[in-house]
């Protein structure tokens, strides 16, 4: 069985912030020193999947080997306990994503790449590729560890013309195994005129300063922002915030019963109360990296948070 593949359509333009990020891996490829193990890091949201999908392209040109994908999938175990369940999965993501590749929302909580996953992926290099092949690992820091160690061997002897690109959002949230054998690069934030530029390219109208300070250099929390409703969950945000400064912290939690529990909604909603409470930046970045390393439910940060600002309120 074939792991999911898409011949790759042509992505638009890499935002101007991440040019010599292309432009270093491009000259790269024309010196015939590419790297066959690259990782690109960065915030979500600023092109890292979009500057994958370029240099697929890039080196598959003249390849007839199409482009290889292995997203991360949500759900329960059983939802990708079987070859087909995996590529029906993979196939649906991979094709949001060369849709739009800023999109932050395609990715939830409970996603994972699972060693199963890997199984299959490494079925494709039972033969001999005709050509070269690339590889894209799409938000690989939710790759679980048994998963990681099982692609150690591929990656530490990469089959000939075999590239993989892997795309995290921090290269420290993966096995130092995997950092060691990949050549890194971090994607910059966007400025904002560059963000209202790639939000128009993708449809959107011209956002308001409030969700570009909130965005923060991320065209995809942006999109996210105006597709979710920003100002109202802005306003929630400053209840909340009320009552748990009051030292009512039972109160704030209540409150928060009413907002959505992903983990995007939560640290949109944690990143929002930076903004409205900057004294407590050090924490909430502590409980944003809880959730993304699933040390912490989403419920549970939001509620750790309103203890912590009612106890410094008392």
């Amino acid at each position: 069985m074939v792991f999911y593949i898409i011949s790759l359509q042509h992505p638009s333009n890499v935002p101007a912030q991440a040019i010599p990020v292309w432009n270093a891996l491009r000259n790269a490829f024309e010196q015939e020193r590419f790297p066959q193990m690259l990782l690109l890091d960065g915030q979500p949201g600023v092109g890292k999947k979009l500057i994958a999908m370029n240099l697929a392209k890039m080196l598959c040109e003249h390849s007839s080997e199409p482009v290889i994908w292995l997203t991360p999938i949500d759900g329960k175990a059983d939802d990708r306990d079987t070859p087909a369940k995996i590529d029906s999965k993979v196939a649906e993501l991979s094709q949001k994503f060369m849709q739009n590749p800023f999109n932050i929302g395609y990715i939830t909580e409970s996603a994972i790449i699972s060693v199963g996953m890997v199984e299959h992926l490494l079925k494709n290099f039972e033969l001999k590729a005709d050509g070269n092949r690339a590889v894209i690992i799409t938000n690989a820091d939710l790759m679980n560890e048994i998963a990681a160690n099982k692609l150690l061997k591929t990656f530490e002897e990469v089959p000939p013309n075999t590239y993989f690109i892997l795309t995290a959002n921090s290269r420290h949230s993966l096995l130092p195994t995997v950092r060691s054998r990949s050549s890194c690069f971090s994607v910059p934030l966007l400025k904002n005129e560059e963000m209202v530029k790639i939000l128009a390219d993708y449809g959107y109208n011209s956002p308001p300063e409030s969700i570009l300070e909130f965005a923060a250099g991320s065209v995809g929390k942006a999109m996210f922002a105006m597709d979710s409703n920003y100002s109202e969950l802005k306003e929630k945000i400053a209840v909340y915030a009320d009552y748990a400064l009051k030292g009512d912290a039972s109160a704030a939690i209540l409150y928060a019963q009413t907002i959505e529990k992903s983990a995007n909604t939560a640290a949109f909603f944690l990143e929002g109360l930076a903004l409205q409470c900057p004294d407590y930046v050090q924490n909430i970045h502590f409980l944003l990296q809880a959730v993304s390393a699933k040390r912490f439910t989403a419920e549970q940060a939001i509620q750790n948070m309103a203890l912590r600002l009612a106890q410094k309120a008392i």
